[in-house]
């Protein structure tokens, strides 16, 4: 689920315009505007994913359509309350702020009732001859392992579509591309791209900043992605990296082992290009090298 359809309750058009704007920039699709005291559109709207409402408490006349927007609607109702700021006061624009954030997890809120997020998280990171070793562990993994996995691999975003399909070829973990609210599910691979920052967020899901690129030399940058990870997943978090130029991956290798997780590569001497096994073997912090098939056998007798 990436772009959910929402209607805002307002009673102002300085509301509704920066309701509005947030649920553009959340890139949810904006369904339905009610302007209190001007519309009288019934409730609930029977295609809506979620209501967002700025309302001063004074306002008796609308009980009714309170009541069914918290009691009658079957879809998740989002609460600003922007009026007990001054407009353009700091504490407004945080409001706004925090609105904003709702609007971003909002995904990610509706998905976990219907998913729950895999205990452990194993971040695969490759670049030049990636695809093809990460394709070989894969296809030695039996199924249904009950573990998360999240494909960061160098290559252009034009690639995304070949590269996903690829891994949908390679075993038994279905393949796709991230989007927003994403739950990090056991038995599936997730692909990060170039494209788009993608975060974890607390609660195991993914957010996704459309048009706002990854910082420093790599996109996707595997060392982001780890880092964020650990802090999410501490002891559950597995990295793997395989065959790659540069060195992304290694700063973050000693923060994974720091916090009780594991760190594994491939062998060098049998890598496309060694140097992202080199540097995270320099850290001192990689538990165990192998093959991808070795790597596949390894991780298989630790959850079997």
């Amino acid at each position: 689920m990436s772009s959910l359809r929402v209607g805002i309750v307002v009673d102002s058009a300085a509301k509704q315009q920066a309701l509005a704007q947030l649920v553009a920039q959340s890139g949810h699709q904006l369904c339905c505007q009610l302007l209190i005291k001007t519309d009288t559109e019934a409730l609930p709207h029977p295609l809506l994913d979620a209501w967002l409402v700025d309302v001063a408490q004074d306002y008796p006349d609308d009980h009714h359509l309170f009541e069914q927007l918290f009691n009658d609607s079957r879809i998740p109702v989002i609460v600003s309350d922007s009026d007990e700021y001054p407009i353009n006061s700091e504490e407004y624009r945080a409001c706004l702020r925090r609105t904003a954030q709702r609007l971003r997890r909002l995904s990610s809120d509706i998905n976990l009732q219907q998913a729950t997020p895999a205990r452990d998280l194993w971040i695969l990171g490759a670049s030049t001859g990636g695809p093809a070793a990460v394709k070989r562990f894969l296809s030695r993994l039996p199924d249904n392992l009950g573990v998360a996995f999240l494909y960061v691999q160098h290559i252009d975003h034009q690639q995304t579509a070949p590269l996903n399909r690829m891994m949908n070829s390679a075993g038994g973990y279905p393949a796709m591309v991230a989007s927003p609210g994403m739950v990090l599910e056991p038995n599936r691979l997730i692909l990060v791209t170039a494209l788009d920052r993608v975060e974890i967020l607390d609660n195991r899901t993914l957010a996704v900043s459309h048009g706002e690129g990854w910082k420093g030399n790599y996109a996707p940058s595997i060392d982001q992605m780890c880092a964020n990870a650990a802090r999410v997943y501490r002891q559950h978090c597995g990295l793997i990296i395989f065959t790659g130029m540069g060195d992304d991956g290694a700063a973050s290798c000693r923060l994974i082992k720091q916090l009780g997780g594991q760190v594994w590569v491939q062998t060098p001497t049998e890598c496309t290009s060694d140097s992202m096994p080199l540097s995270a073997l320099a850290t001192g912090c990689v538990g165990y090298i192998g093959s991808p098939e070795a790597l596949a056998h390894t991780l298989t007798q630790q959850y079997r």
